[in-house]
């Protein structure tokens, strides 16, 4: 719901933001019951390492996405001695909360005002936000697995349809991979890989159109924002396709043809599974060539702009998650970083060790939380 107290000025227009109103936590990693009343603008958790300021953060991660932050099993989310973890958000100015509850040896169960939701994903697009951590750094020097899962995360959230195609991918893939392993010991005819083989071509088609396209939209906003926090040079996000595939025909011809090669690897070798997001700073491929300066500034960057896209698409700011990530800026990017964010961020859950280190700007502005031993306090 858009309320006078959902809107912000930003850029000279006012836009509604995205975000909690209040969280609560029961068994969640090393909380066993926690509840906090945010601020719909800036909330500074602070506390000595290992305490749960991350969690605190990883919790709305979750209700935003359905991953965990550190991609371990969800089950690792338990806390010691439990049975079953929940989290639970209250939006903005609104009654409506987005739960979601985790369990060792079941699937994750995402409830919506108290009702369970048949598939976790269904609950993607609701809070949507843009987290800024230090593993994050995977986007830009990990394998390729980490960039097309950055595009996936952002593109679910932002286009139902795109989550829907890759669901309906992901299944095809299985499907075939699984084929491919059996035909190693017993023939399979080739009707049997053809149903899935079409379901194949046409999402993954579908997924490569979006992906173009959502590259294409950050494109000025990523200029925009690597000129505002790097040091002059340019960085570039392009699509790289792995395949010679035009068209959901031609994908479907190549299974065809590469079938008994893929028999012998086991796994599909055509498709959008497979393809890069090449980033290159100053024209040269980030991933290898780029400093760790040059990597984190690249990372920043890319957050916000996606942070723009969003407000772009949705007509309203993300919820902004930053983890502890100041400490790893020199003093300019620092400041640059936080004049950008007082700026353009709508709702902010920041993380520091140590209070002061986010600066007098946000600190004056900021509801402050102490954090100690899965204790919170104001």
């Amino acid at each position: 719901m858009i309320t006078p107290s959902n809107l912000k000025q930003a850029g000279g227009n006012v836009v509604a933001t995205f975000g909690l109103q209040a969280l609560a936590l029961t068994e969640y990693r090393n909380y066993g019951a926690c509840f906090v009343e945010l601020s719909s603008g800036f909330n500074l958790v602070a506390g000595p390492n290992a305490q749960g300021k991350t969690n605190l953060l990883e919790a709305i991660y979750l209700l935003s996405t359905t991953r965990l932050l550190r991609g371990q099993r969800d089950a690792e989310a338990v806390r010691s001695g439990a049975t079953r973890a929940k989290v639970e958000g209250r939006l903005l100015e609104s009654s409506t909360t987005i739960s979601i509850e985790l369990a060792a040896g079941v699937r994750k169960r995402a409830l919506l005002n108290g009702l369970g939701l048949p598939r976790a994903a269904d609950l993607i697009g609701r809070l949507p936000s843009v987290c800024v951590s230090t593993l994050d750094m995977e986007i830009v020097r990990g394998e390729p697995s980490e960039r097309r899962l950055f595009l996936d995360l952002e593109l679910s959230a932002l286009y139902p349809s795109y989550l829907r195609h890759l669901t309906l991918y992901k299944r095809a893939l299985e499907q075939r991979n699984a084929l491919l392993k059996d035909s190693r010991e017993f023939m399979r005819p080739p009707a049997d890989f053809e149903v899935w083989e079409a379901q194949l071509a046409e999402h993954g088609h579908e997924l490569r159109e979006q992906r173009r396209g959502y590259l294409s939209t950050l494109a000025p906003f990523l200029a925009e924002a690597h000129a505002f926090v790097g040091n002059g040079e340019t960085l570039k996000a392009s699509y790289e396709q792995r395949d010679e595939a035009a068209s959901s025909e031609s994908a479907a011809e190549l299974m065809a043809r590469t079938r008994g090669s893929d028999v012998g690897r086991g796994s599909t070798s055509i498709g959008p599974h497979r393809d890069e997001l090449a980033v290159e700073v100053g024209g040269r491929d980030a991933r290898l060539f780029g400093s760790q300066g040059q990597q984190r500034t690249a990372v920043i960057a890319l957050k916000m702009a996606t942070m723009e896209v969003i407000r772009q698409e949705l007509g309203a700011v993300p919820i902004l998650l930053l983890d502890d990530i100041f400490s790893d800026l020199d003093a300019t990017r620092r400041e640059q970083l936080v004049h950008w964010v007082l700026e353009r961020a709508g709702q902010v859950v920041l993380t520091c060790t140590e209070a002061a280190a986010a600066g007098p700007a946000i600190l004056d502005r900021a509801k402050v939380f102490q954090v100690r031993a899965g204790e919170i306090s104001p």
